[in-house]
């Protein structure tokens, strides 16, 4: 039972380092995805048949806040303004050849993030 706890921990504080990558400067979306991650985790605090699949669900979602959620942002008050993209370091990066092939089946001989 300390192990599940003790991997429930881990979970949280991965999801609570994934949201300071994705909402970096955005303090209001941050302070909501950690108040949401909270609950979640306050609402399964018994340990339970559920809780490697919860804490599994946890690192997951980690995963794709920090690789895979890119904000917008522009000027303050200008909304004419560009939108520019905040692209960290863990941002998964890939190229385009599945656009260039429209539908077709292809293989990918690479990962996304080589």
């Amino acid at each position: 039972m300390a192990s599940q706890a003790l991997s429930a921990r881990s979970a949280y504080r991965h999801l609570i380092r994934a949201t300071r990558i994705a909402f970096h400067e955005d303090t209001r979306v941050l302070l909501a995805a950690r108040q949401e991650a909270r609950r979640k985790f306050d609402e399964h605090k018994r340990v339970g048949i559920d809780t490697p699949m919860q804490i599994n669900h946890a690192v997951e979602v980690a995963n794709i806040l920090k690789h895979n959620i890119v904000q917008g942002v522009r000027e303050d008050g200008n909304e004419a303004a560009k939108w520019e993209l905040r692209i960290h370091d863990d941002i998964e990066r890939g190229d385009n050849d599945s656009i260039k092939h429209a539908g077709k089946d292809i293989k990918v001989h690479k990962a996304c993030s080589a």
